[in-house]
């Protein structure tokens, strides 16, 4: 039996091994780009945590959550994490209700990785795309130690585990069921978008270089077809004269040529 309610919990989590890669992540979540899903007319309505509203703020809480730890080169830097619900259900939580939601998410979260509220790295909640969703940069510290492993589990991952977790915890109590396990439905980030963009881009360019060879091969038709009607007026004019005719016309072309044209009728 499909279950068809709309009222799921939502919340994924993903590793950023790479500085570049927080520093994008970070530049999306406050808004510094604008990919194409953002209606920018609403973006006054979305929220940062205090202090944390620019790259350079982020980057220093960064730099010293990692002061005095040793960083191996593969080493997970920091988690982000998404969090909204069915779009059908969040609506129907007042505002007042959603900042609740999404702030006892973040304790959560805080308490998941260390307890240290100073593993916050960026908190933003979006009114401005397709439904309000919170987005939460961490550091996966946990006694002094970079340690995502602990957290979210190695490869395998332990996501459905936090998942069911998140449920009871957090999501229970506004409403929301436990989410469907193992379910392929994601949060489109910007990278994704961009790449979207980036391939209707080149198709496009696909499109106009064909819009332009069926010209091209358009109008070389044309001219085939105007020279085959040429032919046929030709051939309709020499059955016309007759053969009298056509013997009066070639006796004329010996005349002024040097050449002697035997006719073959």
């Amino acid at each position: 039996m499909i279950d068809t309610s709309n009222n799921k919990a939502i919340f994924r989590i993903k590793k950023i091994n790479l500085q570049r890669q927080l520093r994008a992540a970070l530049a999306h979540n406050l808004r510094l780009v604008n990919p194409p899903n953002v209606n920018t007319e609403l973006s006054h309505y979305n929220i940062q945590a205090k202090g944390l509203n620019t790259i350079e703020a982020c980057m220093s809480r960064f730099e010293s959550a990692l002061e005095g730890i040793k960083v191996r080169k593969n080493a997970v830097l920091a988690h982000e994490a998404i969090i909204t619900g069915s779009p059908d259900h969040m609506n129907k939580l007042t505002k007042k209700q959603q900042i609740a939601y999404f702030t006892d998410a973040a304790h959560w979260l805080v308490k998941l990785h260390g307890g240290d509220y100073k593993n916050i790295l960026c908190l933003s909640i979006h009114y401005d795309e397709s439904g309000a969703h919170g987005h939460y940069l961490m550091v996966p510290k946990i006694e002094s130690k970079l340690n995502s492993r602990a957290i979210i589990g190695g490869a395998r991952g332990r996501l459905s585990e936090l998942q069911t977790e998140f449920y009871e915890k957090v999501a229970k109590k506004y409403g929301f069921t436990r989410g469907i396990k193992n379910s392929k439905a994601t949060h489109q980030h910007y990278s994704e978008f961009k790449n979207l963009k980036n391939d209707l881009s080149e198709v496009k360019n696909k499109l106009e270089q064909t819009q332009i060879e069926y010209k091209t091969a358009l109008n070389r038709l044309s001219s085939a077809q105007q020279s085959l009607l040429f032919i046929k007026k030709e051939l309709t004019l020499a059955k016309t004269l007759g053969v009298s005719d056509l013997r009066r016309k070639i006796a004329l072309l010996e005349k002024n040529t040097m050449f002697k044209v035997t006719p073959r009728i």
